[in-house]
Formats: C-alpha cells, sequence, structure tokens
C-alpha cells in the first residue's frame, strides 16, 4: 500500500490538514522514525500473540479445572469451544468496525473488554461463569485482531517493510499456539490454572499504556460510513451455527437430522448473505475483495493451513499425555523445535517475497508440512521423540511458516487503508473456523475409529493410536490439498501483477501523448 498524498490545492500546492489530527495522521504516515515503527510492529505482535495463545493455553489446564469446578466431558469442551465459537463468529462484525469506528479506537475497547474477561474467568466459582466469560474474551478477541492487523497494515505502507512485518506476523499463527501449551503446562503445574487466564492481565494493561504513544489517533473524513446490520447478522448467524453444528456432531451425529437442517439453514443464510454482499449499497465486505480471486484463494489456503495446524496440536498434546503418559509441563516443552522451525522459515519467506522466488513456498510450505503430519500418522506408544517427533515437528513448523508469510500478504495486501479491517477479518476468520471446525470433525472421526478397533477386539490404548494415527492421516491429506490452492494463488497473483503494469504502462502513454498535443 502506497502512503497517501497530500491532496492538492485549488492553486496547485499542496494542500493544508483540516485538522490537528489530520496533521498527526499525515506526518506519522510519512516520517515515523524506525524504532517507533518497531515499536508499533511489537504491540500489535505482542496483543495478537495473547490471543493466539488463549486458543490453545486451556488444553493442558482442562483436568484442572474439570476437577475444581466439577465439569463434565461434555461442558468441559465448551471451555475451549466458546472461545472459538464466539471469536470466529463475530470476527466480520469486528474487521467492519476497525474501518468504521477507527482502528486506534476498537483497539483500546476490545482490550478492556478481553482483559475484564480473562479476570472473570480466573475468578470464576462455577462452570456457568466460566463459559460465559470465554464467550465474552472470544467476542473481544474477534473485534481485537482485525484492529491490530490494521494498524500494522496501516503502519508498514512500503512493500518490503510490510513483507518484513507479515513475516513476524505469520510465525505467531504457530508460535501462540505453540507457546499456549508450554505456558499452560508451566502454569498448571507450578501455580494455579487461574493463572492461564489472569497471565493476560499485565500485558493487556501494557498495551493500553503503549498504544496510544505509538499508534495515531484514527482520522476521519468526514463521511458517514453505514454498516450492514442485515449482511452482519446473517454472516455471523452463519459461521455461529456452523461451528456449533460440527461441535455438537459428538452427540447428533453426522447424518441426523438436527445436523442437516443445521447445515441446510447455514447454506441458506451464506446465500443470502452472498447475495446482500453484491446488492446493498454499502456492504459488510466490500465488493472489491469479492471480485479479487487472490484474496478468496489465500483465504481458503488459510483456512486449510489453520484446520491441519490446530488439530495437530489437539491430537498431539493427547498422544504426548494419553498415550506417552507425559505430564502437562513436557508436553509443552516438547514442542519448541516446532516453535523455532516455524519462526524460522517465516523468516526466510519474508525475505523471499520481495524476490522472484516469492511464490515458491506457496507450493512447497504445504508439501512440507503435511509430510510431517504423515510422519505423526506412524506414532506408537513406543515411539521416541528424537527420531520420531522432532523430525515431524520440524517439517510441520517450516512447511507452514515459509507458506503462511505469502499467503497472508495475498490476503490483505489488495486492500486500502480503509479497508484493513475487514481484509484482516476474513483471514482470521478462516484460520478460526478453520481450527474449530477440523478439532470437532476429526475428533468425531477418531474416536469412532477408536470405538470400531476395540469392538473388533483390539486392545483400548493401540485402538486409541490407531484413531490419532487415522487423523494425521486425513490432516496430511487435507493440508496436501493445500497446494492446489497454493498455485491458483500464484496464478492469479501473476494475473493480477500484469494487468497492473498493463494499465501503468497505458497510463503513461497517455500522459505522454498529452505532454505532446
Amino acid at each position: 500500500m502506497r502512503p497517501q498524498p497530500i491532496p492538492a490545492a485549488p492553486d496547485g500546492g499542496p494542500q493544508a490538514p483540516d485538522s490537528p489530527q489530520r496533521l498527526v495522521g499525515v506526518l506519522l504516515s510519512t516520517s515515523t522514525t524506525p524504532a517507533k515503527t518497531r515499536a508499533v510492529l511489537v504491540l500489535v505482535c505482542v496483543a495478537q500473540f495473547m490471543l493466539l495463545v488463549d486458543d490453545t493455553i486451556v488444553n493442558l489446564a482442562l483436568p484442572s479445572i474439570s476437577e475444581e469446578l466439577d465439569l463434565t466431558g461434555a461442558g468441559l469442551s465448551w471451555v475451549n469451544n466458546a472461545y472459538f465459537l464466539t471469536f470466529g463468529g463475530f470476527l466480520l462484525i469486528g474487521g467492519r468496525l476497525a474501518d468504521a469506528v477507527g482502528r486506534r479506537r476498537l483497539f483500546a475497547i476490545s482490550m478492556v473488554a478481553f482483559v475484564a474477561a480473562s479476570l472473570l474467568c480466573g475468578m470464576a466459582d462455577n462452570a456457568a461463569v466460566l463459559i460465559s466469560a470465554r464467550g465474552i474474551q472470544g467476542t473481544a478477541g474477534a473485534m481485537l485482531s482485525p484492529a491490530a492487523l490494521a494498524i500494522l497494515l496501516a503502519t508498514f505502507r512500503q512493500p518490503a517493510e510490510r513483507a518484513r512485518a507479515l513475516g513476524s506476523w505469520a510465525a505467531l499463527t504457530g508460535l501462540g499456539a505453540a507457546t499456549g501449551l508450554l505456558a499452560g503446562g508451566a502454569l498448571v503445574e507450578l501455580t494455579d490454572w487461574r493463572w492461564i487466564f489472569w497471565i493476560n492481565l499485565p500485558i493487556g494493561v501494557a498495551a493500553l499504556f503503549l498504544l496510544p504513544r505509538l499508534v495515531a489517533p484514527d482520522v476521519r473524513d468526514g463521511r458517514k460510513s453505514s454498516t450492514d446490520i442485515a449482511g452482519a447478522l446473517m454472516a455471523t448467524a452463519a459461521l455461529l451455527l456452523l461451528v456449533y453444528t460440527v461441535v455438537e456432531t459428538e452427540k447428533h451425529g453426522w447424518s441426523s437430522h438436527r445436523t442437516l437442517a443445521s447445515f441446510a439453514l447455514v447454506v441458506i443464510l451464506l446465500a443470502g448473505f452472498a447475495a446482500r454482499q453484491l446488492t446493498v449499497k454499502d456492504p459488510l465486505v466490500p465488493r472489491a475483495l469479492f471480485r479479487t480471486r487472490s484474496v478468496l484463494y489465500a483465504d481458503l489456503t488459510v483456512l486449510v493451513a489453520a484446520s491441519g495446524l490446530f488439530a495437530m496440536f489437539f491430537f498431539l498434546t493427547l498422544y504426548m499425555q494419553q498415550v506417552l503418559g507425559w505430564s502437562a509441563l513436557r508436553s509443552g516443552l516438547s514442542y519448541l523445535p516446532f516453535t523455532v522451525a516455524m519462526g524460522a522459515g517465516s523468516a526466510i519467506s519474508a525475505k523471499l517475497l520481495q524476490t522472484r522466488w516469492g511464490s515458491v513456498p506457496l507450493y512447497t510450505g504445504s508439501v512440507v508440512a503435511a509430510i510431517g503430519l504423515w510422519m505423526m500418522s506412524d506414532l506408537d506408544a513406543k515411539s521416541e521423540y528424537a527420531t520420531a517427533l522432532v523430525p515431524a515437528l520440524v517439517a510441520v513448523g517450516f512447511g507452514l511458516g515459509t507458506a503462511f508469510v505469502p499467503v497472508m500478504a495475498a490476503a490483505t495486501g489488495g486492500s486500502g487503508e480503509g479497508g484493513g479491517g475487514i481484509a484482516s477479518a476474513l483471514m482470521t476468520t478462516c484460520q478460526q473456523i478453520g481450527g474449530a471446525l477440523s478439532i470437532a470433525a476429526l475428533a468425531t472421526v477418531a474416536t469412532a475409529r477408536s470405538e470400531d478397533l476395540v469392538r473388533d477386539g483390539t486392545p483400548p490404548g493401540e485402538a486409541v493410536v490407531e484413531g490419532f494415527s487415522h487423523a494425521f492421516h486425513i490432516q496430511a491429506g487435507v493440508l496436501a490439498s493445500a497446494t492446489i490452492l497454493g498455485a491458483l494463488l500464484a496464478l492469479a497473483l501473476r494475473r493480477e501483477k500484469s494487468r497492473e503494469e498493463s494499465a501503468e504502462a497505458i497510463s503513461g502513454q497517455e500522459v505522454v501523448s498529452g505532454r505532446i498535443r
């Protein structure tokens, strides 16, 4: 995204900004010091990191929560599902609000709400309070994440700088989830499960303190922005119902009348939402994004990649604790090779993005990650960490790390400054929905596989491992399919670049022709 020039005055000179806030916005957009720019990157990345940690940090605390709050298995799953459900369901509204209300303002409001909900989670003395507070956390996260990424997009406007910033952002996807497992294990063993929520308080307070010192005030251009309320309600209802239906397949089978009716309603809601976006005057999702194929392919790639990533964390953590008998802390520490590999992959991909090899990770990243998941399908009760787990973790981490950077750049690079919130919300929606759907669906598949084997006489322990192996096989296949999406994305980006170059050439010829006349 290029910096916006100061509008020309009638006499041809630069026009003075129409307000002190406008002046501050222009100055910060063109002369921000590198140190301050880096500080903004740290601020928004820390906020996103906190949200991603909360995706997984609860997993290793569930046994303690179950014992203290007397939660059953079905009720216990909602400690996680309430967060995924509301986070994924309200992201589109959050993205639209980031553009309509202002990214800095929404960042502050949603951070306050997230911190307050975290405090309430840690103070919960019954299941209803905890699950409700987790829902509030997810809703606040759905507002905070697109606001944070919109700030990043507005701060880093030059292609090279934005590529490096998005590289850091992409690395957080796996790093935050893996750190959540590590932090959850450590906090549960060394302190109390309530600290997995209270750890957010100092982070949130520090972010709120730094926000007005690092990020310029929101610039309002005086135009009124009307939000498509009906479209927002249809999109949110469809996403909430979709995730809820898949989660509930543990109690109501995939072929049950209730499940099929819910899926049919989801299709109707999504069709109504798409039709409305094409006809309403001020759509929730700008029509330019619908028409941009690269954004569509990039968001679908994020959906597929996230489904493999979060499902891997879910099943591999269960394997470590239930099959290998590891403690919560040891299970968390075992993800360190993944974290290092994903960070390295993201750094390499960010450097490649501005070269002729920038599209290579789109083809290779998902293949390498799929190989890692296929390696995990061979794990058994006697697998060694160094020879079996570490190579698989490194392959998945490095593959996804290299793929996420160009995919995220494509998902957000086509949006103007005023559309950064909704573009980032679409991408994060795919990430959260992909994770929630894959965990719910594959958990059902793995359980069914294990139960079938037990009925056939297989010992329960071996049946559990076979169920996990079946889930890893499916994950590997799904992630490998992202290679096709990567190829389509690369082709779309090449075509869009060719059209832009042709348009610039025609424009240049018109300018020269005008001067000659």
